[in-house]
């Protein structure tokens, strides 16, 4: 499985998950949204990165798909509370992603998950939109 038949899969784990609002669920390879775009939850999925390393002596490797899911919505209001669904809705992304398992051959688990940004403050200051990203690797062995 390619990379983007990775970050397809992902895709559709994602548009299957239930975060509490209504969402629109993409692969792209930039997350760039115009703020008018955003006004539910955006979740792009982007692929960011292949690491292929040995790991035996015997020859086997891992192949490791590095993908990115931007979490985005528009904020009315001036209140930081605003951006709290935000932070709820990276922290489910998260933590679906951290337990996933996709079918192959060959088959990818989920073996790291980060967020960074928890929220971009550039922005929640000058755009009044919530962004933040779910960093994952998910890992298969060839």
């Amino acid at each position: 499985m390619g990379i983007a038949a990775t970050a397809d899969s992902i895709v559709a784990a994602l548009d299957a998950a239930d975060l509490g609002e209504s969402k629109t669920v993409v692969r792209a390879f930039l997350p760039y949204r115009e703020r008018e775009q955003l006004s539910s939850l955006t979740l792009t999925v982007m692929p960011r990165g292949i690491e292929r390393t040995l790991s035996t002596r015997g020859g086997v490797g891992q192949v490791d798909h590095l993908i990115e899911v931007a979490v985005q919505k528009k904020v009315e209001g001036a209140d930081e509370t605003a951006f709290t669904a935000g932070v709820a809705a990276v922290e489910a992304v998260s933590d679906l992603l951290a337990g996933l398992r996709l079918a192959g051959p060959p088959s990818w688990s989920c073996v790291e998950t980060r967020i960074d940004p928890l929220m971009s403050e550039d922005h929640a200051a000058n755009l009044r939109v919530y962004t933040g990203v779910v960093q994952a690797r998910l890992r298969s062995h060839a």
